[in-house]
């Protein structure tokens, strides 16, 4: 909860209102690690680098994009709260994580990925695109605390 808080605190600092007023919290990440969901990076001293959520099968919010398409037909894993740890910012661990999420994903016999995130994240966009995301359009998140919010959706092959 240490890294959520930080990355809360730096998209609050940079003027996104993505997870803001308590998303995600505990009770989410919880209910991640129960499904088999959460997955840590870690160091070779075995200190958490960063989190991310990886999700297998269809995502609602998904189920509709506006100005544009998807560009790859299902089957798909979706990544959702990805954060490092604060001092790790621009060291590349982000991309790190990403890398290590698509071998999960692969390893799963899955090739498409989809994820979104805020318009103005653009500290999340620029790393989604070096990592070969590719804009799809725009969805609306459906459910949660954010629910009817905005997102950019990206997607990638990795076969």
């Amino acid at each position: 909860m240490d890294i959520i808080a930080g990355a809360q605190a730096y998209l609050r600092s940079r003027g996104v209102d993505q997870w803001q007023d308590g998303y995600p919290d505990q009770a989410v990440m919880l209910n991640d690690i129960r499904n088999e969901n959460s997955y840590v990076l870690k160091d070779d001293a075995n200190r958490v680098l960063g989190i991310a959520t990886i999700v297998v099968g269809d995502e609602p919010t998904y189920a509709r994009i506006y100005n544009g398409a998807w560009k790859t037909p299902e089957p798909y894993a979706c990544i959702h709260r990805v954060a490092v740890r604060s001092d790790l910012r621009g060291t590349g661990t982000a991309v790190e994580m990403m890398i290590a999420a698509e071998h999960v994903i692969s390893s799963r016999g899955i090739q498409n990925i989809r994820i979104d995130t805020h318009r103005n994240n653009v500290p999340m966009r620029k790393m989604l695109e070096k990592c070969g995301f590719i804009c799809c359009g725009i969805v609306y998140l459906k459910g949660g605390a954010e629910s009817g919010a905005e997102r950019i959706a990206l997607e990638k092959s990795i076969n």
